[in-house]
């Protein structure tokens, strides 16, 4: 069975940002995959016409990511236990009353998450419901256990960056 531009594309962009931090971007697939895992995927049964599509969908997306955040030392994390890690956010569930707080929050979504999709509701293991606000779905090869989120404030709203899986979610807090 021939397997699908956007079956591929899924599975390689969640491939892609993990080979970004070793180095410069690869610009195609033959360069990204070992041979073997090029024939693995099934991408050598593919025309020249649609690896060139697959090739510029990927440098379109990694265009799109976010750079990759260095490591912060352990004592300059907030977490989730501070008293400004809990008011984070608490200004779109309590709107008459504006709260000064950090610039980032530091949780973990609790349980395992294999994909999501729409309107998902994540549970943060500091008592806070947040939830997805654009209609993106996202799916995570290997299922993530508790996966570590950065939350931070932007333009929009507020966005919330999945560590393990190094994507972007744009969330409102409603609890």
């Amino acid at each position: 069975m021939r397997p699908t531009l956007a079956l591929l594309t899924s599975l390689l962009l969640l491939a892609c940002p993990l080979r970004a931090a070793s180095g410069p971007a690869p610009h195609s697939l033959a360069e990204t995959l070992t041979p073997e895992e090029f024939a693995r995927a099934g991408l050598n049964k593919l025309t020249p016409e649609e690896l060139s599509f697959l090739d510029g969908a990927l440098a379109r997306h990694r265009q799109a990511l976010p750079p990759p955040r260095p490591a912060k030392p352990a004592e300059a994390v907030v977490h989730s236990t501070d008293k400004s890690a809990a008011a984070f956010g608490a200004e779109q569930v309590t709107p008459a009353k504006r709260l000064v707080t950090e610039e980032e929050l530091h949780a973990k979504i609790e349980g395992v998450i294999e994909s999501f999709t729409g309107r998902a509701v994540f549970v943060l293991d500091n008592g806070q419901i947040w939830q997805q606000r654009m209609p993106d779905t996202h799916y995570f090869t290997p299922k993530l256990v508790n996966p570590e989120v950065i939350i931070t404030r932007s333009f929009g709203g507020y966005r919330m960056f999945i560590v393990p899986a190094n994507r972007v979610v744009f969330v409102k807090r409603v609890q």
